[in-house]
């Protein structure tokens, strides 16, 4: 390219300047026009396993994805490029002069795509050279790539963990060090903790001659354990306790054959991980760590997804929202304290970590000094507890790792115990002592550490413990344990594994119970919520005035009647900032394997002069974040849709606020009501629809354009219209006055209703499909008293269930999912019209929606609820219907109650919920076409919405 005018600057000259702008704030080491393979790249990153190759182009760049394209799979230095970055510079800076083009480049608006060797590639990006620096630090490896590097770590530690299988006296010894009973997931962590020693070496042995690699410690092609413990004595005569303290007491209690045969296994495993460039950007160990805790789904020890924890991080520590902190000045973030009382491998931390060296990053962008803040971050501002000694060690190595060449003395993470032990009092008698980890925090200021990387300075030869004081801090943030008592089923072995109460110990599972009760007495948690309840009663006690708490939380944190109380807690005491729900089907999770939809919750605590608005932000995405970049992105278009006034969840039917990123459109943000009833702006991926069913709690049907109310209707909840019957436990089961059996005996003394069957249940009208058998001596009278014959489900499978509302042809009661519904009249006749017209409207898009937005939705097509739910649940009140409504509902009922019903997810297509449609708004309410043109849209948006048509594609009109 050449110039027209003296003072236009060639992209030479221009890409030397960004690759020193990006090496002076962020440490780069980006290189201009450098000559590789006969090709020339505009600038050359060298990470410390990866090359990344940047194109640039003055708009409008037409042909500079095209050229970053053509330099994927060019190897330089030995290495494969598989990431390279196209770069849009602004057309104004063409006639910048040189002199001046550091600075106003520095502060130019680039826009940048990320493509990877598997064809994949980011969102449309822009932002400042400190946000394109960041992108690139975090550019995404194409998937094989990190499936190779989880796969070669899963392999390594399970084969250099093999190794101790026959060797029962060094299993044991190194069990104990984890304060477990020895097996293979001793074994396997053990060589999990040696292998990310290893790996951090190699990084510290790469960064300058201080340090010696692994392969220092090998004489000829075996290792000696004598060598690679005098390496490590070596590193820790320097620093980094926490990474290898654990690992060097591990290898000690290695025979020198045993230590030959198990280093070299994980030596192949570092450098088969090594090779993939993944390390330092993705906590790989951590992936691994969860897979080898046994019992993690009772310690629901999930790993957070880098994904999820940056989207977190970013919210909770969104730089203008943290008005009084000056991020220029590294002394000032040092007042800042951040803490995850359940940290797992640190990857919450590690993105808080991150966030806010961006935030100093932006607001010094040619000023920050990395090595000093980083020192400043791990020895004072990042903080971490776990039950789990392991996860400790692999945060400390997740934190260090940010820059390894910083030395630090000391880091505030700790290890608490989670289980029973004998303890003797002044009489000399012995009594169990109930260790919950954090969690002892609710009930004592201080709690004994098991293991305290904060106590350890540089050249300790020996981890010790010691009383640690509940904190006082601005932000908590953490992926808290669903746990609760009675998990896996119910079953009291769940218990016994999470605390390893030997089998038949029922003095400690009471000791157990007694103990949790005592902690959550008083407090909102509520045990059947699981541990993330407690978890968020402790970071309220945690955080102080104006500052933050962001969680990982389950979907029904939001809508479980269980946290009713947690959600009165932060609406009062908290301004819900972001309540952020993905609604894509495919990726409904913040963390793995949970099977389970997570919410990100970001809340600030009040200060004492400050009311509480009990309004809230909701952000409902239509695509997940997939990779770190994409999460990036979605940070900064969150906060620029959030800047700006928002449409209400419980205002016109009108939508949300679009949410574009890189020109795609995904998701809606609005802001609605919170407070301890359900938060129902989380529940749809579109706000139109939240809209309308609120419009339809208030008793109000709006045009289809939102532009003004065309009906009212009378409606209450549904404990206000009809009695709901008893609950299941009360009717069967050992709480229950029944045996219950299946199978319909016309003869039978107690019908029953029992689960909800697609193919069974497919009309307005049924026959039992079960029987009751009253139990020996006991008075099952008042709850057979609550018998009737029109029975609502509180659980829909909304993509094959058919109704939603059933009426059996004979007196019957409900169990399982079904309730038995009388409705508050004692005239049997009026009863009779009332419970046609309270079937048909269940039935109808209108129940359909109300029961949508007022039920718990943790799994995709999926609404489910409690007698609670049901009572709660905003309906018809048919008792307010004129007599003329009342005989237009028995004549609908005729001509319906033997039509068969497509699912619930076909509503749009159905001709016969159609036609109930239009009869129930035509003649049952009495309104005219503009309302049955709203039910007809409001059938078309619930059947495009992913929580009704969950994994099967949306069944929409032609």
């Amino acid at each position: 390219m050449t110039t027209t005018s003296p003072d236009r600057s060639h992209e030479s000259v221009l890409n030397a300047v960004l690759s020193q702008i990006l090496h002076d704030i962020s440490g780069l080491d980006a290189a201009a026009e450098t000559l590789h393979e006969g090709r020339r790249p505009d600038i050359l990153v060298r990470l410390q396993a990866r090359r990344i190759i940047i194109e640039t182009e003055f708009a409008p760049a037409r042909t500079v994805e095209a050229d970053a394209l053509s330099r994927l799979g060019m190897e330089i230095d030995g290495r494969r490029i598989e990431n390279v970055f196209a770069v849009t510079i602004p057309a104004s800076m063409r006639n910048v002069s040189q002199r001046r083009m550091y600075e106003r480049l520095a502060a130019a608006t680039l826009k940048w795509r990320e493509w990877r060797s598997d064809g994949t590639a980011s969102l449309l990006q822009e932002g400042t050279a400190v946000d394109l620096a960041r992108a690139i630090q975090n550019a995404t490896p194409p998937k094989s790539d990190l499936d190779d590097a989880v796969d070669a770590l899963d392999k390594g530690v399970r084969q250099a963990g093999s190794r101790l299988y026959f060797s029962p006296g060094t299993l044991g010894r190194v069990a104990s060090i984890f304060n477990t009973e020895p097996g293979d997931e001793a074994a396997h962590m053990a060589a999990l903790v040696i292998i990310n020693a290893m790996i951090f070496q190699e990084r510290l042995a790469s960064g300058g001659v201080a340090f010696q690699p692994v392969s220092e410690a090998k004489i000829g092609d075996r290792f000696s354990k004598a060598r690679l413990l005098q390496l490590w004595e070596h590193i820790l005569s320097i620093d980094y306790y926490p990474i290898f303290g654990m690992a060097r007491d591990l290898v000690s209690q290695l025979s020198e054959m045993e230590a030959s045969s198990m280093l070299g296994e994980c030596e192949r495993a570092v450098s088969a991980v090594l090779a993939t460039g993944a390390v330092g950007r993705h906590d790989l160990a951590g992936r691994i760590f969860n897979g080898l805790i046994s019992e993690r789904k009772l310690l629901a020890a999930f790993y957070t997804s880098i994904p999820a924890s940056t989207l977190l991080a970013g919210l909770a520590l969104s730089p203008d929202q943290w008005t009084d902190v000056d991020w220029r000045n590294p002394e000032d973030i040092a007042n800042l304290r951040v803490i995850d009382p359940a940290c797992g491998t640190g990857t919450l931390l590690m993105a808080a970590y991150r966030q806010i060296v961006q935030n100093h990053q932006n607001a010094s962008p040619l000023e920050s000094d990395e090595s000093t803040l980083h020192k400043l971050l791990i020895e004072n501002v990042i903080a971490g507890a776990d039950v789990v000694q392991a996860g400790i060690h692999l945060t400390a190595a997740t934190l260090a790792a940010m820059s390894p060449s910083v030395k630090f003395e000391r880091m505030p993470l700790h290890s608490f115990s989670l289980g029973t032990e004998l303890q003797e009092d002044l009489r000399g008698g012995k009594s169990r002592k109930v260790n919950l980890g954090s969690l002892d925090w609710l009930h004592s200021p201080e709690i004994q550490s098991t293991f305290s990387a904060s106590e350890e300075q540089m050249g300790a030869t020996a981890s010790a413990g010691g009383l640690v004081e509940r904190p006082r801090v601005d932000l908590v943030i953490s992926n808290p344990p669903f746990t609760r008592r009675g998990s896996d089923g119910g079953k009291e072995e769940a218990i016994a594994r999470v605390f390893s109460i030997p089998e038949g110990d029922e003095e400690s599972k009471k000791a157990i119970s007694k103990r949790t009760s005592a902690l959550l007495k008083g407090t909102p948690a509520n045990q059947i919520a699981g541990h993330g309840s407690s978890f968020t009663v402790l970071a309220d006690r945690m955080v102080n005035p104006g500052g933050r708490i962001a969680f990982v939380l389950p979907v029904t944190a939001l809508f479980g009647e269980a946290w009713r109380q947690v959600r009165e807690m932060l609406a009062s005491r908290y301004e819900i900032e972001f309540v952020v729900s993905s609604h894509d089907p495919n990726l409904r999770t913040m963390s793995y394997d949970t099977g389970i939809a997570e919410a990100l919750l970001v809340a600030r605590r009040l200060k004492e002069d400050e009311r509480p608005s009990r309004r809230g932000t909701f952000v409902n995405l239509w695509r997940g974040a997939y990779v770190d970049t994409d999460a990036l992105a979605l940070v900064r278009a969150i906060r620029e849709t959030a800047s700006v006034p928002l449409r209400p969840t419980d205002g016109p039917p009108i939508g949300g606020s679009p949410l574009f990123v890189g020109g795609e459109q995904w998701g809606e943000v609005a802001e609605g009501p919170v407070g301890e009833g359900y938060w129902k702006p989380a529940r749809w991926k579109r706000a139109l629809v939240g809209q309308f069913a609120s419009a339809l709690e208030r008793g109000e049907i709006w045009t289809e354009d939102g532009a003004r109310v065309v009906g009212r209707i009378p409606v209450a909840a549904m404990k206000v219209v009809c009695n709901v019957g008893p609950q299941d436990r009360r009717i069967r089961g050992s709480l229950g006055v029944f045996d219950s059996y299946h199978g319909y005996d016309e003869y039978a003394q107690f019908p029953a209703l029992w689960r909800h069957k697609n193919t069974i249940h497919e009309s307005l009208v049924s026959e039992p499909n079960a029987w009751l058998a009253p139990k020996p001596d006991v008075d099952h009278a008042s709850i057979w008293s609550q018998s009737g014959q029109l029975h609502v489900t509180r659980d829909i499978q909304y993509d094959s269930q058919r109704v939603m509302a059933t009426f059996t042809n004979v007196r019957a009661l409900g169990i399982r999912a079904w309730h038995t519904l009388k409705i508050h009249e004692d005239d049997h006749l009026l009863l009779s019209k009332l419970e046609v017209s309270l079937a048909l409207w269940c039935n109808s898009t209108f129940g359909m929606v109300l029961h949508c937005h007022h039920s718990n939705k943790t799994q995709v097509a999926r609404g489910m609820g409690n007698k609670g739910m049901l009572e709660t649940l905003t309906t018809l009140d048919v008792r307010k219907l004129q007599p003329w409504q009342l005989e237009e509902a028995e004549a609908i009922w005729r001509n319906f109650k033997d039509r068969k019903f497509q699912p619930f997810y076909k509503c749009a297509v159905d001709p016969a919920r159609i036609e109930l449609d239009e009869r129930l708004v035509r003649d049952m309410l009495g309104l005219g076409e503009d309302a049955v043109t709203s039910v007809a849209r409001l059938r078309s948006l619930l059947a495009s919405e992913p929580s009704i048509h969950g994994s099967k594609t949306p069944a929409l009109p032609s």
